[in-house]
């Protein structure tokens, strides 16, 4: 758990849209994971998920995508292979 940089109360989890842009490229996202400042709204979104919404985008060739869904598609997948 972390806390705001800003102003230093606990951040929560919620869902958020963001835009990634990676090579010039600009990668679109919903239903991303990140954190909330309740106080001041502060989002912020880890760099480890920005490099997955690249990755996931890149593997799909498209621009837009759902996080959630990629995340749920390959969790399927490598269930499949166990």
């Amino acid at each position: 758990m972390f806390r705001c940089s800003k102003c230093k109360k606990w951040l929560k989890s919620t869902t958020t849209e963001t835009d990634v842009v990676y090579n010039g490229i600009t990668y679109h996202a919903t239903n991303v994971p990140a954190k909330i400042c309740p106080e001041c709204g502060k989002i912020i979104v880890y760099e480890i998920i920005q490099e997955r919404i690249v990755q996931y985008a890149t593997q799909r060739n498209v621009k837009n995508i759902d996080y959630e869904e990629c995340e749920n598609e390959e969790s399927a997948s490598s269930q499949l292979v166990l």
